[in-house]
């Protein structure tokens, strides 16, 4: 038994129609009204078909839609032949099979607060397309005119195995340059200590030198490395304070 107070409406409705969004947000709105106030009544023999008398004002007021707004939904419904109209009352029509769907339902357009919505979102997906928009052969994205940063675990594993190529003396030597960098309170990364070893490369090609150039380092308590300062001869005719200042004067070159 139904309940009272309520619409009747049949199942393949309910599946094939409302379940399947047959029917935009709006037009369900409409359609609702509509069988609210033509099934919702009972007829002498069965359920009463057509709605009474309305107008757009009082469905609009109704369902809470601009009057505008609803008009040209009603107008695009009946010829869609969704709902049926005979002076001013409507009909639903549940044979869908029989609906003439046009352009402007499939092409609809969204309500001028989704499309706003819509449009902030399309503007936030532009600027980060535009961000992203270099994708290498791996699916890495690049960001433009910048080089990938090598991992970590990657430059550790890297390091390790340029020590590895080194003797052992110039491996003593490079960890008493890190240990003089600890005690002068200024450690060194992993990344620092990959820029130490490529710029010793660059000053000499002899591990020797090498050697030398970070003893040099250590000897002053200098956080970079440099080239070798050419030892010079002490002259026995000046000063000790002349000698000095001379030599101060040299490690400040």
């Amino acid at each position: 038994m139904i309940p009272k107070n309520s619409t009747p409406i049949k199942n393949e409705i309910l599946t094939d129609i409302f379940a399947k969004r047959l029917l935009t947000l709006e037009e369900i709105a409409i359609v609702s009204y509509i069988m609210r106030w033509s099934w919702g009544f009972d007829g002498v023999e069965r359920r009463q078909d057509w709605t009474k008398k309305l107008t757009n004002k009082q469905i609009a007021e109704d369902i809470g839609m601009h009057e505008s707004h609803l008009s040209n939904n009603i107008k695009r419904m009946i010829a869609e032949n969704k709902i049926l109209v005979k002076d001013n009352c409507y009909q639903f029509n549940e044979h869908y099979e029989d609906w003439k769907v046009t352009e402007k339902v499939t092409n609809k357009k969204l309500p001028k607060r989704e499309q706003k919505v819509t449009e902030k979102v399309t503007k936030v997906t532009e600027k980060v397309t535009k961000v992203t928009e270099k994708v290498t052969p791996t699916g890495v994205k690049l960001l433009p005119d910048k080089p990938l940063l090598m991992p970590k675990e990657t430059l550790k594993e890297t390091l390790k195995e340029t020590l590895k190529e080194k003797s052992d003396v110039f491996q003593k030597t490079f960890q008493d340059f890190k240990i003089m960098r600890n005690k002068i309170k200024k450690p060194l990364t992993i990344r620092a200590e990959k820029m130490i070893l490529n710029k010793l490369e660059k000053l000499s090609n002899d591990e020797n030198i090498q050697v030398k150039i970070l003893e040099q380092s250590i000897l002053h308590c200098w956080q970079d490395v440099y080239p070798l300062k050419e030892e010079k001869i002490i002259d026995p005719n000046k000063s000790g304070y002349e000698q000095f200042m001379e030599k101060v004067l040299n490690d400040r070159r």
